[in-house]
């Protein structure tokens, strides 16, 4: 997101604090916005969508789409980061011009892949009318097709046509789902709301292909890169494995979980709970865009190009401790804003709550899942050092302990009763900080031998 983030801060070279507002406006939705947006569209959906059918009827669909939602977001990690490497790979080596061929030719995988998982999933996992289990198939495709996409709109420096888009595309799948439902009840809502999402994927390809597109729509050679990059997929799957799988576990577990159709499952006193927590991440989002990865970009950038072009060690020193100078700037502004934010939230818990529809139960789930996830914009900001280090294993094994972490402890705290849940996020979450931090901070110091040392020697 770094080119994007670089686009922004034009906008705080304005004077005053209007450029300084809307750079971190447009930073957070950017950042976030797919998410917000997705969650405040589905809440506004509950409200109408409830006016004209049962809360009953209507679980099949805000269910399904959680599911969607979590094995799109899980299957597509692995194609995220291989696309993104590859990508970048054909920046660096000049040759842009291969970079929309790819987007198609990875989005048509990916989707035909989504579809084929949809099918199984929902038409032959989840009883209820064909029409809907079809439509919740598609919608998979087209909800993995987005974030497929996601990762190309960083070409795209035309950030204000990347929010319309998602803005537009959420629009229209909420009146779909509101028109359709009330034609057609659950089954309405549910094809409505997947036309919707269809909307935005077209939206976004229209995007792309206005910034990047040329005639060439195929490159095989993606599908390669996983076995260059195998570390970089799982690294993708075990993050987002990570984040999802006591959700899992909850869905299946939880002995006050309630069995909605087939393999649908709801834990009413965790997922909402956790989704308005991970709502929070907008301002660490907003400084993680603008500031954090874009400065150490810059600054990771013209290190390395000191390095190719034989610069002294005075000057490669020096563009060393300018990468250590915008670690340390972004990191204590993110933690002063995310960190900030999260104690006034997690304080006022209680009284939060019962606004958005919770009860005063939930405030020890919802303070503990606070925490989680501010330790999870921090975990995210390790890991980018590392990707940008191209230390891949490193990135990889903190991300499956991650994942591994979130199981076990996630799975003991079920057993254990209500006051653990959410402890297994957080703990994950922690620990995965504690071992990306100890690794970068070996690498920053260590940043010179490991750049030369693996260089071959000419006699």
């Amino acid at each position: 997101m770094a080119g994007v983030g670089f686009e922004l801060n034009k906008l705080l070279a304005k004077q005053g604090y209007t450029g300084l507002l809307q750079a971190y406006g447009y930073a957070a939705l950017i950042g976030s916005g797919p998410w917000l947006v997705s969650v405040i569209s589905l809440g506004m959906l509950g409200a109408v969508l409830t006016a004209v059918s049962d809360a009953d009827r209507l679980q099949p669909f805000f269910v399904s789409i959680s599911m969607v939602y979590a094995i799109t977001l899980v299957l597509s990690g692995p194609i995220q980061m291989v696309l993104t490497r590859h990508a970048a790979d054909h920046e660096y080596s000049r040759q842009p011009e291969r970079i929309y061929p790819t987007f198609v030719f990875s989005i048509a995988w990916s989707m035909l892949m989504f579809s084929v998982v949809g099918l199984v999933i929902f038409v032959g996992c989840v009883p209820g009318p064909l029409l809907f289990r079809l439509a919740a198939a598609m919608l998979m495709t087209f909800v993995g097709g987005t974030w497929v996409a996601s990762i190309f709109l960083t070409a795209i420096k035309d950030y204000a046509q990347v929010l319309w888009g998602f803005f537009f595309g959420s629009i229209a799948s909420f009146v779909g789902a509101w028109i359709c439902g009330r034609w057609h009840g659950v089954t309405g809502a549910m094809v409505g709301f997947t036309l919707g999402q269809g909307v935005l994927v077209l939206l976004l390809f229209r995007a792309i292909y206005k910034e990047v597109g040329n005639q060439a729509i195929g490159d095989p050679d993606f599908l390669r890169c996983f076995r260059k990059y195998w570390q970089l997929a799982l690294c993708g799957l075990f993050y987002n494995l990570g984040i999802w799988i006591d959700k899992f576990l909850f869905w299946w577990l939880d002995p006050a979980a309630e069995k909605v159709a087939g393999l649908l499952h709801s834990a009413p006193v965790y997922d909402r709970v956790v989704y308005f927590a991970f709502l929070t991440i907008v301002p660490g989002m907003a400084v993680f865009l603008l500031k954090l990865e874009t400065e150490f970009a810059d600054a990771n950038h013209q290190f390395f190009q000191h390095v190719l072009k034989k610069g002294t060690l005075a000057q490669v020193t020096e563009r060393k401790q300018a990468m250590i100078t915008a670690l340390q700037d972004g990191f204590g502004l993110l933690l002063k804003v995310q960190g900030l934010f999260t104690v006034v939230l997690i304080l006022g818990a209680e009284r939060i709550l019962p606004i958005i529809g919770l009860g005063a139960v939930q405030a020890g789930i919802f303070q503990i899942a606070l925490l989680g996830t501010f330790l999870l914009v921090v975990f995210m900001s390790l890991l980018m050092v590392l990707h940008y280090l191209d230390k891949r294993r490193d990135a990889m094994l903190a991300c499956a302990v991650f994942a591994a972490t979130n199981l076990i402890v996630t799975y003991g705290s079920i057993m254990a009763g209500e006051r653990w849940f959410g402890v297994g996020f957080l703990v994950a979450a922690g620990l995965g900080n504690v071992l990306a931090g100890f690794w970068v901070n070996q690498h920053m110091r260590n940043l010179e031998y490991d750049t030369f040392t693996p260089q071959p020697l000419y006699g």
